[in-house]
Formats: structure tokens, sequence, C-alpha cells
């Protein structure tokens, strides 16, 4: 009986990791950007999102931010990364004659590959300034399946808890 449990509680797991996986929970180490020393290439401005832990009892969306960029400057947007039920998303994205989306940059990765479950890698989602203008980046809470326009549960899941970047080009 115990062997069963055990195959049983592996095979969840290892689908658990697929999942994540194929749902893009993970940066990809394809688009990962970092220096010669291995420290992370940061973006010269950052903004974080809300930790997890806040947003997942906040009950309304978060005050707006703004930033200023020049041309060719990058912002970082921080966020984590992982097999988890909710996390950030992104559900507006930028004028892309504005802000071009580069690759993450990893700031803190989880110790193994592929990460053990509830392992949250801490990177930034970054974003190079093309052109003046402004635009605003959105970002939700949740997950893009549950908080889907049409999804019947959007508000008893909080689907409201958002935070939005505008961003100014000059």
């Amino acid at each position: 009986m115990r062997r069963i449990v055990s195959n049983v509680v592996a095979l969840l797991a290892a689908t658990l990791l697929l999942v994540s996986y194929l749902d893009g929970w993970w940066s990809d180490p394809a688009t990962t950007t970092s220096t010669a020393t291995g420290s992370p290439a940061r973006p010269q401005t950052e903004v974080s999102l809300p930790a997890e832990s806040d947003a997942g009892s906040a009950i309304s969306a978060y005050p707006n931010s703004a930033v200023t960029l020049a041309v060719g400057q990058q912002l970082g947007v921080r966020m984590t990364g992982g097999a988890r039920p909710k996390n950030w998303y992104l559900t507006s994205p930028a004028d892309g004659t504005l802000l071009r989306n580069g690759p993450d940059v990893v700031i803190s990765s989880c110790s193994s590959n592929p990460p053990a479950p509830g392992c949250a890698s801490e990177f930034d989602r970054t974003f190079t300034a093309l052109a003046p203008g402004t635009t605003t980046l959105t970002w939700a809470f949740g997950n893009e399946i549950d908080c889907a326009p049409d999804a019947p549960n959007r508000v008893e899941l909080r689907c409201d808890v958002t935070k939005s970047i505008q961003v100014t080009v000059r």
C-alpha cells in the first residue's frame, strides 16, 4: 500500500512540474540574461509587483505606478515565478511601438533543475524603450484560466486584483 501511495504522490508531483512548465511559470533559460560574472544584468529602472503573500489577500486594485524612461533604457518588472496556483501575469501588454518585451533577468533562482514544487525564482521581466510616447502595462494576480474574461468565478477568485504601470518614454 505504501508503494502505491508513494507512486501516486510522485506522479502528482511530476504532473504539477510538467503543467507549470508548459504553462510558462518558469523563466525560460534561453531568454534569460546575466553578466559574465554570473550576476544578473539588471535593468536601469525597476518596479516591483506586490508580494504574492500580500496580493493573495488584497480585495481591490493596487495604486498605479509611473515611470519615465529614455529611448534605449530598460524597465524591469520584478516578480516571482514557479509552480504556484496564482501568479502575476500580464493582462494588458504595452504598445509595441513604444516598448519591446525583452528577456527575463533572473535575480535569484531555485537551486535545482527542475525546481521543486513551490520554489519561486525572482526575476525581472524586461521592457526596452523604443520611441517617445506613453503606454500602460497592466498585471493581474491569479491564473490566466480562472481569471479569463468569461470565467464563471471571476468575482469569487478576486480577479480584480491588478497593478498598472504607466510608462512614459522621452
